[in-house]
């Protein structure tokens, strides 16, 4: 195999390592439409990191932690909706990012591949950046895994004792904004949140514990991203739509199977 194809297998591991693991928290959380307005704003970082030169990947981790700070202080308020405030952030983001970008582009500016990923492109220290990211987002989990995990299945007793929501909602918000900076590449700021929601819809069918969710989320993430890498390149097929496609099937497939209590 050419290197790049090797470049583009293990940036495909790392960031199905990423997103499994917060893919789970997303569905206990309920919070894929935000981490759908988030992946929207990833076309605006894109632009930032272009006018600026500071690279794609600043102009992603800063527009995803600003949103994001952003939607959470909003919500907090009681005179907006969460589905509105998402709503906003969401169109107007994606909006401001595909004006920018046909402000700044030029002929050589691959709008598809920032719009449906691009895995076939991935450099060296793009590889640095996902496995860098992916060390953050682990250990981020694991110490604060009760916390987070409590939260999560009974906000008022984590209140009772004593954990500031505010405080760990910013932090994971912080690590979707991150998740989403690696995985532009990989299928695309339209198609994000799919790889955050689908593998562990899937793994959700075989799992009877929150970690044996996350461990399955990530295989399943792994082996889907893999599978619709391989079908790209061996039928010439855009690689970010074959990957969601892969955990589609995957997904249905898995409806047959009976559920763990």
């Amino acid at each position: 195999m050419d290197d790049f194809i090797y470049r583009a297998i293990v940036a495909a591991i790392g960031v199905s390592v990423i997103a499994g693991s917060l893919g789970c928290f997303v569905i206990w959380k309920r919070l894929s439409y935000f981490s759908d307005s988030i992946s929207h704003s990833a076309l605006l970082g894109v632009a930032l990191g272009l006018v600026t030169g500071l690279g794609i990947n600043f102009g992603l981790v800063f527009i995803g932690g600003l949103f994001a700070t952003l939607i959470v202080i909003l919500q907090q308020k009681e005179f907006w909706s969460s589905d509105a405030v998402l709503g906003i952030f969401s169109h107007i983001s994606l909006s401001l990012g595909i004006v920018v970008l046909g402000i700044i582009g030029n002929q050589n500016t691959d709008y598809f591949s920032y719009l449906f990923g691009d895995i076939l492109s991935i450099t060296t220290s793009d590889i640095y950046w996902i496995f860098s990211v992916a060390v953050i987002v682990i250990s981020i989990l694991i110490m604060n895994w009760k916390k987070l995990l409590l939260l999560t299945l009974n906000e008022e007793l984590a209140k009772a004792e004593g954990i500031n929501k505010m405080f760990y909602d910013l932090l994971f918000m912080f690590l979707i904004a991150l998740a989403v900076s690696v995985s532009v590449q990989i299928v695309g700021v339209l198609l994000i949140t799919s790889l955050l929601i689908i593998p562990p819809a899937i793994a959700r069918v075989f799992s009877n514990s929150p970690l044996a969710m996350i461990v399955t989320s990530m295989i399943v993430s792994i082996s889907s991203v893999l599978m619709g890498l391989y079908f790209s390149i061996d039928f010439d097929l855009a690689t970010g739509p074959t990957i969601v496609i892969t955990l589609g099937v995957l997904f249905f497939i898995a409806q047959f199977f009976p559920k763990r209590i």
